[in-house]
């Protein structure tokens, strides 16, 4: 596959990409089957890191209130099942040692976006609660807004995460991947609207089967996503270079 290492920004010549197929989320779903199976040695490992280190945030919150300030942590881990799982949908050799990688570069980058995601979960949650527990429109209308917030950072984070790994943007700034991620929503907003439902039904199952999450849902999910979100979000791109004509859906 041909390489983006030099990652063409937004709004560079159209005569420098090509629009990809359009993605679709069965066939994301049925590449991601076939990924996990070749590839499980590489994804369980970097699966079980991320459960362990959600695990040891959960109970150290649980125990420690002020403890919640370290969740941020969790984007580290993050980063590092999407450095696997988009290395293997961009067709690059890839190891477990990828996820490792993201406990030593970019590590800025990494909490910064985490922080950012749970800053604004926290301000969401605690409007809901807020709107919730009072008897005004008002309120109801607070709560509605935080309620619709909290739908988009759920769709934002899960779009945003491929984008920000991805191998062959990784000299595009940060503002413009995090750009790119909040177009994509903007454009697709059916399509990701749905990714994103399935992606909450399919963890909070796992969440139950236990051994599920710990081994198996992360990745799995991960890779769903990347394999829905790159093409995607390539398409777009190119679509803004005027190769392509418009498709919202």
């Amino acid at each position: 596959m041909a390489s983006r290492a030099d990652a063409v920004p937004i709004g560079a010549p159209a005569a420098s990409r090509a629009a990809p197929t359009a993605p679709s989320l069965g066939g994301a779903v049925r590449a991601a089957l076939g990924d996990f199976f070749y590839h499980s040695w590489r994804l369980l490992p970097a699966n079980v890191v991320w459960a362990v280190v959600a695990m040891a945030l959960a109970a150290a919150a649980v125990v420690v209130p002020i403890a919640i300030v370290l969740v941020p942590l969790l984007a580290i881990p993050t980063a590092g099942v999407f450095r696997v799982t988009t290395r293997i949908v961009r067709g690059s050799s890839v190891s477990f040692w990828d996820a490792v990688d993201a406990w030593r570069s970019d590590v800025a980058r990494t909490l910064a976006v985490g922080t950012g995601v749970v800053l604004a979960l926290l301000v969401l949650g605690t409007n809901l609660v807020i709107g919730l527990g009072g008897d005004s429109p008002l309120g109801w209308a607070i709560a509605t807004m935080a309620a619709w917030g909290l739908a988009v950072l759920w769709l934002v984070a899960w779009t945003a995460w491929p984008i920000l790994e991805d191998p062959e943007r990784a000299r595009t700034p940060l503002r413009l991947r995090l750009r790119l991620a909040a177009l994509l929503v903007l454009a697709h907003p059916i399509r990701i609207g749905l990714l994103g439902v399935g992606l909450a039904a399919f963890l909070v199952l796992s969440t139950v089967a236990i051994v599920a999450l710990v081994t198996v849902s992360v990745s799995f999910g991960a890779l769903v996503t990347t394999r829905y979100v790159l093409p995607a979000a390539d398409r777009l791109e190119a679509q803004l270079d005027g190769v392509a004509p418009p498709d919202r859906t």
